[in-house]
């Protein structure tokens, strides 16, 4: 799925896959933290989109189906 980096608005790919660990909190300026734990490493993005999005978007990477 492509979510939107922040601060500077460029679209970022993250993989989710059924195992993957996640963290979603709430940053500075509007930026969403998401934090992935992926084969003993950790990814941390600032991103746009808000929790709901994020989670949506998860189910339909996971289901096959894009929503962003």
């Amino acid at each position: 799925m492509t979510l939107t980096r922040m601060p500077d608005r460029n679209p970022v790919v993250i993989q989710f896959e059924a195992v993957t660990e996640f963290n979603i909190d709430n940053g500075p300026e509007g930026a969403t933290i998401l934090a992935l734990y992926q084969r003993g490493s950790q990814q941390i993005i600032h991103v746009c989109e808000t929790r709901e999005q994020i989670i949506s978007a998860r189910l339909a990477a996971l289901s096959g189906i894009s929503r962003l």
